[in-house]
């Protein structure tokens, strides 16, 4: 190479190159065009049908729940920077040309960080235009706060990973993943009729981007962090087709677990379900990923029943119920297949038997704690109190359905 330059479109390059081989595994040209084609031309014709003439179940959505849509989308995806682990050889003697590179990077990804962002407003816009009344300055400032806040959160969570590790990282990214929400509702409420708050949150955002951005840039010692990151942005599409590859990260262990540390047998009974139950139900709640995936999935579901109307909000209910017990279910299988555990002549029937008996207790935390926000949404007395107990046999009753075979 003879300049950072080059280095650096033939990295991206080779990086959309890549990408496109991983999808060609996934859809080749007869899927193209039996199955891609004719969606697309349905889904652009009913895009512009419903610019000019909204269906009648336009109603159903709120300006809410489009927020929460647009922010859910703000969280998603990160700051690229382009470095590899062979650049620790050469290029990182090279001042100027690493620095150069990772600032190529970090404009790409602003770039396409952009893209993205119009491309989702623009397909939000029937449903901007017909039912909420928006503007074309409104729509304007929309995409320019949702842009704003996308990157200015993707350079904090960044910071916060390089300087915080274990439960304080944990905590910080739910508070700055719940209190930002609300902020950036409230601002999406009123950006038609009081335009003003959103310009304000767009210059606050602006300084915001603009000192985090300086301080990422110049961070010392985030090399390793950034090729792990690197890794995980390229394998997305990948990782996304092969589900059921799991990638293990070494993470410094506890000579205790926080939870059922000392504890024997959680499963009566004898034989080799009731302990492969023990071991599921153990691995689950000695997990600190499920764990983080399981509060955030609560936390956001619980906060768009409050903008939700009644028989929808039912229906919500049910579906993350049903959610979490297909997740329950192939995280259980994920575990099944452990290689220490094929060590064992362990038969289907008593994995099945197991699956059956752990799956709901597994369901049962975060669906507690969505069935809660649900009552408490009801604005009731009796509405946290009626929720909670039917949370109880609707985790059994959603567990048996999916779990109903092997």
């Amino acid at each position: 190479m003879t300049s950072s330059w080059r280095l650096f479109v033939r990295r991206v390059g080779s990086d959309w190159s890549y990408q496109y081989k991983a999808l060609r595994l996934a859809v080749d040209w007869i899927v193209a065009l039996y199955v891609v084609i004719p969606l697309m031309l349905v889904a652009g014709y009913h895009y512009i049908t419903w610019l000019h003439t909204p269906p009648a179940w336009f109603h159903l959505f709120t300006l809410p729940m489009v927020a929460a849509v647009l922010y859910v989308f703000t969280w998603m995806g990160t700051i690229r920077y382009f470095v590899e682990e062979g650049d620790q050889l050469f290029l990182r003697q090279n001042q100027s040309w690493f620095r150069h590179l990772m600032v190529l990077g970090y404009r790409y990804s602003l770039v396409l960080q952009g893209v993205t962002t119009l491309l989702l407003v623009a397909l939000l816009l029937p449903l901007l235009y017909q039912n909420f009344s928006f503007t074309a300055a409104a729509v304007a400032n929309l995409f320019v706060l949702t842009y704003l806040l996308k990157v200015t959160l993707g350079l904090a969570r960044q910071l916060l990973a390089l300087h915080l590790y274990g439960i304080v990282l944990w905590l910080l990214r739910i508070i700055l993943f719940t209190g930002a929400f609300f902020i950036y509702e409230d601002i999406v409420a009123h950006i038609i009729e009081q335009p003003v708050f959103s310009w304000c949150g767009m210059l606050v955002l602006l300084v915001l981007f603009v000192v985090l951005s300086r301080v990422r840039l110049a961070q010392k010692g985030a090399f390793f962090a950034d090729i792990a990151r690197e890794s995980d942005s390229r394998m997305r599409i990948v990782s996304l087709m092969l589900i059921r590859v799991v990638k293990r990260r070494i993470r410094p262990t506890r000579k205790y677990p926080l939870l059922f540390g000392r504890s024997q047998r959680l499963f009566r009974g004898a034989g080799a379900a009731s302990g492969l139950s023990d071991f599921l139900a153990k691995s689950y709640f000695r997990s600190g990923t499920q764990w983080r995936f399981t509060v955030q999935f609560a936390v956001v579901m619980g906060a768009a029943l409050f903008f939700l109307p009644g028989t929808l909000k039912i229906v919500i209910w049910v579906v993350a119920a049903c959610m979490l017990a297909y997740w329950r279910k192939r995280f259980c299988k994920e575990e099944m297949n452990a290689s220490f555990l094929k060590l064992f002549d362990i038969q289907d029937a008593a994995k099945h038997q197991a699956l059956q008996a752990v799956t709901p207790i597994l369901v049962l935390p975060a669906l507690l704690l969505i069935s809660l926000c649900a009552g408490i949404s009801m604005f009731t007395w009796w509405g946290p109190l009626l929720m909670l107990g039917a949370a109880v046999p609707l985790a059994y009753g959603s567990s048996s359905v999916f779990t109903s075979w092997y």
